[in-house]
């Protein structure tokens, strides 16, 4: 076995691992943060707090300081990082050192595979690759939860305002809003998560600041400043969320019809593909020499190589022109 066989072979098993590492939520380094752990904190946290309650004179609490500075903090900090990519795709127990790892060892094997077959062109592609294909696994994480949770959200909102609307406190009605949702929604798994920490003891602006924290959706941040304010200083609360409702569907709804009038064009450009790929069979089953003398000559390597390069940037092209964020 040659050098470059090895190295090949140690590539691609790294970047298997580290593939599956990022899929299924597998600690690299440290241990994961489990519920018991989670609980213990929350207890620590809210005993501090009484304990300051306790003392002479007014003082502000460890959690309000704390709840302070992660406010100042998100709003100065609003760049999308590979550490917020990883927590919003459930993947936080990852560091980012193994995120590049994963994209260099994927880039690593596949360049050491298209060497043994075609040319510099697809070469430099292949090395470009890495980045790429784990960056399209954490979207797809991403956009998955985004999909979850925006499922169930209008729907919430509207039996939240109705709630509040019949007399019920802003904590009352969360809890019988999320009631009416599935056991599975991420929506209710979020508001029983910051119920809980309310039970815990932890105060209600940090408790309902955490709400959605790991989730990438643009109205989470407008609902949960509409529910501190109104503890603040009061105001219709039931108003506000009814027309964050009404925003909301109207998101839903321009999305849907953006998908809709680009889905056309991203079939099409997967139509004329698979058109293309069909006569290349059907050319190789009556007349395989057509496409193995074409291969095995320069002149025709270097154009089936150069159409090969033509179709992966098309299809890299119609991806970024037609990806929509509404």
């Amino acid at each position: 076995m040659t050098p470059l066989s090895i190295v090949a072979i140690l590539a691609a098993v790294t970047a298997c691992l580290l593939i599956v590492l990022l899929v299924m939520r597998l600690p690299v380094t440290g241990r994961a943060v489990s519920p018991m752990h989670l609980r213990q904190q929350m207890k620590a946290l809210a005993d501090l707090q009484r304990e300051d309650s306790d003392d002479d004179g007014p003082q502000v609490s460890i959690a309000d300081t704390a709840a302070q500075e992660m406010a100042v903090e998100k709003v100065a900090d609003t760049q999308l990082t590979i550490r917020k990519r990883l927590k919003f795709a459930q993947l936080s127990n990852i560091p980012p050192y193994a995120f590049s790892l994963a994209q260099i060892a994927t880039s690593l094997t596949l360049f050491l595979v298209v060497r043994l077959y075609f040319d510099t062109v697809l070469q430099m592609i292949a090395l470009l690759s890495g980045p790429l294909l784990i960056n399209w696994v954490i979207n797809r994480r991403i956009d998955s939860r985004f999909k979850k949770f925006d499922m169930d959200f209008p729907q919430f909102l509207l039996s939240l305002v109705g709630m509040l609307r019949i007399g019920l406190n802003p904590i009352q009605a969360l809890q019988a809003a999320a009631s009416g949702l599935e056991d599975e929604s991420l929506v209710k798994m979020e508001v029983d998560l910051m119920l809980e920490r309310l039970r815990m003891g932890v105060s209600e602006e940090r408790s309902i600041g955490s709400f959605g924290e790991d989730i990438y959706h643009p109205e989470i941040e407008l609902f949960v400043q509409a529910l501190i304010l109104s503890r603040r200083v009061g105001g219709n609360l039931s108003d506000t969320l009814d027309r964050l409702a009404k925003q909301v569907r109207r998101r839903q709804y321009f999305r849907q019809s953006a998908n809709a009038a680009v889905g056309m064009q991203r079939g099409s450009i997967w139509f004329i593909l698979g058109v293309l790929g069909a006569m290349e069979l059907y050319l190789y089953t009556i007349w395989p020499e057509a496409v193995t003398g074409a291969w095995k000559h320069p002149d025709g390597r270097m154009v089936c190589q150069a159409g090969i390069t033509a179709i992966i940037l098309g299809i890299f092209w119609v991806r970024q022109v037609t990806k929509l964020r509404v």
